[in-house]
């Protein structure tokens, strides 16, 4: 085979085989694109979160009686609503907390390691003694909770997060507490890289002191921006009369819908003054996960049809060239060429072409991805994946060519005589 005529033959058609070079070039810089969107995406929709997902949910229960502003009042029901909570058949554990995971944002706050430090942001939650077990989340170091550790009365809680409190020129309180606090292991990377963070402190705007009593080792909860790792819990139990009071619950495996029917009529029973809301943490990482699982789907789509069309384009081409070329394929085969030469020809004239596509493509993707980083917060198109979308389009390019190829190869040397 000499390249040198091939290339010849395909100069003097360079606006055909130009396009064709330039659809392969879009196509690699879209579906590169495009595959590591669905990457990243898919990275997001298989990250474990460090829950019982699939075991979770929470219950919010609203009063609608005038009883339930007296805060004494709102806390021994508080009370007996835990107490029947885990004394229902189909339910593990049950915990005081406003947090359902997968919302999709959460509370958050800053705390300093002291008070020149630099600030850290932090998601916050109130915990009980059974949060964690609630969760299923893992602790590392140190202890939980205990029920002794936790501020029960809502009057106690009032009063420590008053306003009032004296403080100096700074802002800081000049009466200060000290909270014990759990903390996930990225939150005690980023706040003590030096080592183990029990039994150290950090503060908070207020000049109070957290001491850490504890790790966990994963608490994933998906914010707008890149905190969903760093968490930090405080013991408080949490409910008002205007927003209720809400109870995470973790159900036996199996038990979901049968809980989810019945936790209603569990909580009636102990006041019957409230509405519920019911929601089970699958449900909720469903609706989350949504819209990614939509895209990953449509993205899906995009690629097979970029593939199909630019597949179609090529075989187009080269049909349009074996019919074109009949009668010199004719001569050529005349004159002693085999059939090989004549495919080894068609599929040489398409690897030109895709390589050039190629090589176009790799630039285009690469700008493409610069294009989308200024836009949104999405991944660094990578060398990989580069050079496994050029690999894909050169087999593609040529199971496209082979069959118009060899219906060339098949041409017979009287189809030279035939046209004269």
């Amino acid at each position: 085979m000499h390249p040198g005529p091939i290339i010849r033959a395909m100069l003097r058609n360079k606006v055909r085989f130009g396009l064709l070079a330039l659809e392969v070039a879009l196509t690699l810089a879209i579906v590169a694109n495009c595959v590591s969107l669905i990457l990243e995406a898919r990275r997001e929709l298989t990250r474990p979160s460090g829950f019982v997902d699939a075991e979770l949910m929470r219950v919010s229960a609203t009063p609608f009686n005038e009883a339930f502003r007296e805060a004494a009042y709102r806390d021994t029901v508080l009370d007996q609503d835990l107490q029947a909570l885990r004394a229902h058949p189909g339910v593990v554990t049950a915990t005081n907390s406003a947090f359902l995971p997968w919302q999709g944002g959460g509370s958050s706050t800053q705390f300093r390691r002291n008070r020149s430090g630099e600030p850290i942001r932090t998601q916050i939650y109130a915990a009980d003694e059974k949060f964690l077990d609630t969760l299923g989340v893992r602790l590392v170091e140190g202890r939980a909770f205990t029920r002794d550790d936790v501020l029960r009365s809502t009057e106690q809680l009032r009063a420590l997060n008053a306003s009032e409190r004296e403080r100096d020129a700074s802002g800081i309180a000049r009466t200060t507490v000290t909270v014990p606090a759990i903390i996930t292991r990225a939150y005690a990377t980023l706040m003590f890289p030096e080592g183990s963070p029990l039994g150290k402190t950090f503060q908070d705007d207020d000049g109070d002191q957290w001491q850490v009593i504890g790790v966990i080792d994963r608490f994933y909860n998906p914010y707008a921006w890149n905190i969903g790792e760093r968490a930090t819990f405080y013991p408080q139990r949490q409910g008002s009369y205007e927003g209720g009071t809400a109870y995470l619950v973790r159900v036996k495996p199996g038990q979901l819908e049968a809980v989810e029917k019945s936790i209603e009529a569990t909580l009636g029973a102990v006041n019957a003054n409230r509405t519920y809301q019911v929601r089970n943490v699958v449900d909720v990482k469903r609706r989350f996960l949504g819209s990614q699982t939509l895209m990953v789907r449509l993205l899906s789509l995009v690629i097979v049809v970029l593939l199909f069309v630019t597949a179609l384009g090529i075989m187009g081409l080269t049909s349009f060239s074996v019919a074109e070329r009949t009668r010199q394929i004719g001569t050529r085969r005349a004159l002693g060429a085999g059939r090989g030469d004549i495919l080894t020809h068609f599929l040489f004239e398409n690897w030109i072409t895709t390589t050039v596509g190629i090589v176009l493509g790799v630039a285009l993707a690469v700008t493409l991805n610069v294009a989308l980083l200024r836009e949104i917060d999405g991944p660094r198109i990578t060398a990989g994946l580069l050079a496994t979308g050029a690999v894909l389009l050169w087999l593609a390019g040529l199971l496209a060519t082979l069959w118009p190829a060899l219906r060339g190869a098949r041409v017979a040397p009287a189809e030279a005589t035939r046209n004269i």
